[in-house]
């Protein structure tokens, strides 16, 4: 008897011989800049390929078959059982929090299948009544968007009607913030007076981001050819709950907090590349995905020895380059705490700037994040005629209108534009102090 035929979207099968098992395709929720993307099932024959295909449609759709099923409700599915498999710990952070914060309180209550154009323009509104940019908007615009495609995916409604109905807020072109070769000057002279300087050096001579530093390795320096390789990134990753779904809205452990079961497993998507460190510390793949090596230069690699050489006492767990005396990671928001210590002993920002972003008085100007110092390191190659590919290698862009078109960068030339960096910089490039921190 000949199987049943499928349905248009059901999945495409294909045997791999070289494995000898059967696959079956599904298009699931596509990447947030619109490229299509798939989930796969496998297996010995096709009755465990498509057991595993109806076990994980009966969990996409669960909860959810309802027409009169609300935002709220079908916003909690979705990133329950859509994104949370599928989206990195960063993303779906930030699209929980535009959701919880945004989308259910204004929009919560009204049907999905019922969302209508002045609902969105409602949502706009509030928006801008909180003062919030206009890049704000335009991701709250776009997350409802992939919310409602999604619903629509899931025939819970006909259209999305936030794409068809409503034009995407416009957003403000704004530049991105860097230092002035001054600054930037002052920054590197102060640092050398910091046990810890050598840090600082690598934001602003190597362009990598702040993750992408707290999480930097020994192993990944290589002093004798003046590289580094960044092939990590330091993140803080959210718990849920391992104990089971809940029941009349309690769950079996008894606790509240994802945080507080004693089954409590990281929200990580599948498949994902990580190393676990503690608690909620973890390093993943950098931004780009995949490794890349950094060239350094002379006076960068001799501080490097010589703090290394006098930090080799302190303990290391983790093979750090820079962390604590116990030997743990710093975190984000110590790391830009210390970067907002040295922009006030630098001169480039006030006492005032310098305080917690809570505690400063009202009107006080925003303060240049540790972004800063990549967005320096970019911005002084481009006024020093460095080609943009060699820049594009070295900093690590994914964004796709920078890194179109690029092509492979040979490291002779990744090394001779980070050199005109450090001669740029060359009055301020005195060894740094390399004690303990």
């Amino acid at each position: 008897m000949s199987p049943k035929k499928r349905s248009p979207g059901d999945g495409g099968y294909y045997f791999i011989k070289s494995k000898q098992l059967w696959r079956r395709v599904w298009d699931i929720e596509p990447w947030p800049d619109g490229r299509r993307r798939t989930k796969e099932f496998t297996g010995k024959t096709k009755t465990i390929v498509n057991a595993k295909y109806d076990a994980y449609m009966e969990q996409q759709g669960k909860g959810v078959q309802s027409p009169n099923t609300t935002v709220a409700e079908w916003a909690e599915n979705w990133l329950a059982n859509v994104l949370r498999h599928s989206m990195t710990p960063n993303g779906l952070a930030s699209y929980e929090t535009t959701t919880r914060k945004w989308i259910i309180p204004v929009l919560g209550n009204k049907k999905v299948s019922a969302l209508k154009a002045t609902d969105v323009a409602a949502l706009m509104k509030v928006l801008r009544d909180n003062n919030k940019s206009t890049s704000t908007m335009r991701k709250v615009y776009n997350v409802l968007s992939q919310m409602v495609d999604a619903a629509r995916r899931n025939n819970l409604t006909d259209r999305n009607i936030v794409e068809e109905d409503v034009k995407p807020p416009k957003v403000k072109t704004k530049e991105r913030g860097a230092l002035s070769t001054d600054d930037a000057f002052a920054v590197l002279k102060t640092a050398t007076e910091q046990p810890d300087g050598t840090k600082w050096w690598a934001t602003l001579l190597a362009g990598i981001r702040q993750g992408e530093r707290l999480a930097a390795r020994i192993e990944s320096l290589d002093l004798d050819n003046a590289t580094l390789t960044v092939d990590w990134s330091l993140i803080e990753v959210t718990s849920e709950h391992g104990c089971g779904e809940p029941v009349g809205g309690r769950w079996a452990c008894g606790k509240s907090r994802a945080g507080s079961c004693p089954q409590r497993r990281l929200k990580l998507p599948d498949g994902f590349d990580y190393v676990p460190l503690y608690g909620r510390l973890v390093m993943k793949r950098p931004k780009s995905g995949k490794p890349r090596t950094v060239p350094l230069i002379p006076p960068l690699v001799e501080a490097l020895r010589r703090y290394l050489e006098q930090t080799a006492h302190i303990p290391n767990p983790y093979g750090l380059i820079w962390r604590h005396d116990d030997g743990t990671p710093f975190l984000p928001y110590e790391d830009q705490a210390q970067w907002r210590d040295l922009l006030h002993r630098s001169g480039v920002i006030t006492a005032e700037q310098a305080k917690e972003p809570r505690h400063r008085e009202p009107g006080t100007p925003d303060v240049p994040t540790t972004h800063w110092g990549r967005h320096t390191t970019a911005t002084v190659m481009l006024e020093l005629g460095v080609d943009v590919k060699v820049i594009g290698e070295i900093v690590g862009h994914v964004d796709a209108k920078t890194t179109r078109g690029y092509q492979h960068v040979s490291s002779a030339l990744a090394r001779a534009g980070m050199d005109k960096v450090g001669a740029h910089f060359a009055g301020a490039l005195e060894s740094p102090q390399s004690g303990g921190q």
